[in-house]
């Protein structure tokens, strides 16, 4: 005769202690916890690449504006002076 400890199969199993739902339910944990993280910083990267992008942008363009200037009046002050040997009006 065997005595109610002795035997394992007389042991209550929980299913939350078994091998398939606690893997599925750590995978599940760690995906909507790593999800999220992983989701503000794709969305951190692009607003930062955004920003840089738009400001690198305006930089090029007054960069341009500067230079389209400089060279106008470079070319204002060469054209502005007497040549020799051409009558000065």
């Amino acid at each position: 005769m065997q005595l109610q400890d002795e035997s394992p199969e007389d042991k209550p199993k929980l299913g939350l202690s078994t091998g398939l739902f606690s893997g599925g339910m750590l995978a599940m944990v760690v995906v909507c916890s790593g999800g999220h993280a992983l989701l503000l910083g794709a969305l951190g990267g692009l607003a930062l690449g955004s920003v840089l992008g738009v400001g690198a942008g305006v930089l090029a363009a007054v960069l341009l504006v500067a230079g389209v200037i400089v060279v106008r009046r470079r070319r204002a002050a060469t054209c502005a002076l007497p040549r020799e040997g051409r009558a000065s009006a």
